[in-house]
């Protein structure tokens, strides 16, 4: 590689790591610290070019965060690099007490109250959204699903990213209860089968090709056109409704077991 393209990928790094939280100092000291093992300061200094109190200070910081270590050698500190992978534990971390921090203001928001009426258009802004709402559950909450055969243009738009929202939903323990219209009972044992928290019933309807999720205090309509497009109604009084009406649906369909784990 270049010179120029070295300088290109280490500008970017820095910019990148920035992004993840590391002030330009600790950053950089942190692309220093990477190729060598137990090193003094003076290095990291000219390694840098930074004055040597900003080393100093961001040599704290970034043992404070995990991203390095030191040892004393002969009365000396000497410095080495912590794992690129602890990086990933800090962005979990900082999302961990975003989360914490969101149910915190919800409480006080002014608005919390009023409804709410989004739209998502496209195959990228449904599979966001669909792992957006994910997020924004309590572990062990419930979805209710009422499909009006969209099941496999569900999975369809899904693609490869289902895995990952499965994995998702059952560390959370989201149940899942899908009513399903279509009467694909094959299709729907086989979920049972392979879907933890999963519980199917069939309730025999004409298909309207609009599926209707129902949450604690929204509702998502799932609209499969060309393009897909789901409609995100808020509003905790119409989802407790909608609650009452699946219910109703649900216990005059057939019955099937819920899978666990």
């Amino acid at each position: 590689m270049s010179k120029n393209l070295d300088d290109i990928a280490h500008k970017d790094l820095l910019k990148n790591l920035e992004q993840l939280g590391l002030s330009d100092k600790e950053a950089r000291v942190y692309l220093a610290l990477l190729p060598r093992q137990d090193t003094g300061t003076s290095n990291l200094i000219r390694a840098t070019g930074l004055h040597g109190q900003f080393v100093y200070q961001a040599l704290d910081r970034l043992e404070e965060l995990g991203l390095a270590k030191h040892v004393v050698q002969s009365g000396r500190k000497k410095f080495s690099a912590g794992s690129p992978d602890r990086i990933l534990a800090l962005v979990d971390e900082k999302k961990l007490a975003a989360q914490t921090v969101v149910k915190q203001l919800r409480e006080q928001f002014a608005g919390k109250h009023q409804q709410s009426f989004e739209v998502f258009q496209g195959d990228t802004a449904f599979v966001a959204h669909e792992f957006a709402i994910l997020e924004g559950l309590s572990d062990g909450e419930s979805i209710d699903m009422l499909a009006s055969g969209g099941g496999n243009q569900y999975i369809d738009l899904m693609g490869s990213d289902l895995n990952e929202y499965e994995r998702r939903r059952i560390e959370k323990k989201v149940s899942l209860r899908f009513l399903s219209t279509d009467g694909n009972h094959n299709y729907l044992k086989i979920m049972a089968q392979t879907r933890p928290f999963f519980e199917y019933r069939v309730l025999p309807q004409v298909a309207s090709g609009v599926d209707t999720d129902i949450y604690k205090d929204k509702i998502n309509f799932l609209l499969y056109g060309d393009p897909v497009v789901a409609f995100t109604f808020t509003n905790k009084r119409v989802a407790e409704g909608y609650k009452r009406f699946f219910e109703v649906l649900w216990n005059l369909s057939g019955t099937q077991k819920p899978q666990d784990i």
